[in-house]
């Protein structure tokens, strides 16, 4: 559920203020209908008439006893909030609150990532880079409105944004859990998956701002996730797909699906808790990374910038590499009607040695052989001649 209005929080405690022209609607139509009315609802009509806040649960009653949609008091709503007497909340709501966007998608990447959701259902977002916390309200503001929110300057030189109840009680709406994510195991709402390319981009892009890390030394992009376990330290390694927090195979999928390889192991196992990594690598995963995704960070852009630099040649996605090696092989085979380790690294963008290395891999895996091992007119043999099997 992508789109979330406020008739999902008809359980929850919610109150709204109305605008004047709904409210003189409501109170002409009420005189007219002559209906007769209990006190409760004469007490309640009162404080609507004098601007003050009802209740969601009593605006549905009015909404039925009167047959008036929902979707009339949608547009004339000037605040909706989780607490009765305060005016916190969401001023001119924008109802319903729309998620499937890019900022939907950074929004519920940023609560997933440096965010969190406390046992009171109030949401914050915590950051050292200002930058992203003001990415992250605006984002908010797109969402739901003008939402009233507070930042904080930590003595750990990290800004704290605050936002009010209601958008807590919004988020888990869309499956999100109160706290610790270690322990709430959360999923990415189901709806991101089925969305474009650039609404995903945006989700990875906001998680990789607050959680990925990139490794100069191995040039490699990874996330790590903590979670619960009651499993050992060698089931972990076995089945890392299996065990790994919700996320992160849920990571791996957005990844997936914009054409990116990456691969799940288990980072650290400790009593009844285990750290697992996801990571990608190779020059192309990178490339793409960076052409699709990016981050909204200086210093990650410099570090990707670096890893991508320090490639010599192009390397295969390391899960992949027969079968890269097999479509090189295959267009030269198609073009010249044989391949030899020149050919194939030519085609591959590959160094002499790496095109042997895969010339014996698919020799090994029976999907090429050997045709010929021509000599020159003096006798000295020439480069072998390969062909498809």
């Amino acid at each position: 559920m992508e789109k979330i209005n406020l008739n999902k929080l008809f359980n929850k405690r919610i109150y709204v203020q109305l605008n004047g022209e709904a409210i003189n609607f409501i109170i002409n139509l009420i005189k007219k209908s002559g209906l007769v009315l209990d006190d409760k609802v004469k007490e309640n009509l009162y404080r609507l008439s004098k601007r003050h806040k009802i209740s969601f649960v009593f605006l549905r009653k009015i909404s039925y006893m009167l047959k008036i949609p929902l979707s009339y008091f949608y547009k004339h709503i000037n605040l909706v909030t989780s607490v009765k007497n305060t005016n916190v909340g969401i001023k001119d709501p924008k109802l319903p609150f729309n998620f499937g966007t890019k900022e939907g998608a950074r929004f519920i990447a940023a609560i997933m990532g440096d965010g969190e959701i406390n046992n009171q259902i109030q949401v914050r977002y915590n950051n050292q880079d200002k930058k992203l916390i003001m990415l992250v309200l605006k984002s908010a503001k797109k969402i739901f409105g003008n939402v009233d929110y507070k930042i904080y300057y930590r003595k750990d030189k990290t800004y704290n944004l605050h936002f009010p109840k209601i958008i807590g009680l919004v988020m888990l709406e869309l499956g999100l859990k109160p706290g610790y994510k270690s322990e709430t195991n959360y999923q990415i709402p189901g709806f991101i998956f089925n969305k474009n390319k650039i609404i995903k981009s945006s989700f990875i892009r906001q998680f990789f701002n607050d959680e990925g890390n990139v490794r100069l030394k191995d040039r490699r992009i990874q996330v790590k996730q903590t979670t619960k376990i009651n499993v050992s330290k060698e089931e972990c390694v076995k089945n890392p797909n299996k065990y790994c927090h919700n996320v992160l195979k849920g990571i791996k999928r957005l990844f997936y699906s914009v054409g990116i390889e990456s691969k799940i192991n288990l980072n650290s196992h400790r009593k009844n808790k285990a750290d697992f990594e996801l990571s990608f690598y190779g020059k192309e995963n990178l490339e793409l990374f960076k052409k699709n995704i990016g981050f909204d960070l200086d210093y990650k852009n410099k570090g990707l910038n670096q890893s991508i630099k320090s490639y010599k040649f192009p390397s295969a996605p390391r899960n992949k590499r027969i079968e890269f090696a097999m479509k090189k092989f295959k267009h030269v085979d198609e073009r010249e009607g044989f391949v030899t380790k020149y050919s194939l690294a030519k085609e591959s963008k590959r160094s002499i040695k790496t095109a042997v290395y895969y010339l014996v891999d698919l020799k090994k895996e029976r999907k090429i052989t050997e045709i010929e091992r021509p000599r020159d007119k003096k006798g000295y043999f020439l480069p072998r001649k390969y062909k498809a099997i």
